[in-house]
């Protein structure tokens, strides 16, 4: 028999759990305050698949994605870039392979994340929505 203590936390955890998930669909891109330049997601695809090396001024993109462990990555992969985190894997290990293309530098964490964009005008990641603020300029959401 579930006692009342029992069924009080599964409802707990339950409801934190789908807190967290509503919070994961979150994401925003972000990128240096004085980056100028605009992009789509189908650029997005194509930087963080490999296909495309230069910011549309030239300078050279800095990607930055979350870790493997954090399932924001996942759902970048998902659904910014329209695949799934073992599928990006393999692209990247083939783009490394190749000499095509290095692999986006893994920073872990919103506040990480920000602090590198902030730093480098050609950098650009990914943060929680409610991590977003004036240090760094969202330019998709």
């Amino acid at each position: 028999m579930i006692t009342k203590k029992q069924l009080a936390a599964a409802a707990f955890v339950i409801g934190l759990s789908a807190s967290m998930t509503a919070q994961a669909g979150d994401i925003v891109v972000v990128v240096n305050k004085a980056n100028a330049n605009a992009i789509d997601k189908d650029f997005l695809i194509k930087a963080y698949s490999g296909e495309v090396k230069n910011w549309p001024d030239g300078s050279t993109l800095q990607l930055i994605d979350q870790g493997e462990e954090n399932p924001m990555r996942a759902e970048f992969d998902s659904d910014y870039l329209g695949k799934p985190l073992p599928k990006m894997k393999i692209i990247w290990a083939k783009n490394t392979f190749t000499g095509r293309a290095l692999p986006p530098k893994v920073i872990d964490g919103d506040d990480a994340v920000k602090k590198a964009v902030a730093g480098n005008k050609d950098a650009i990641g990914y943060i929680g929505k409610s991590s977003a603020d004036s240090t760094v300029k969202v330019i998709l959401k």
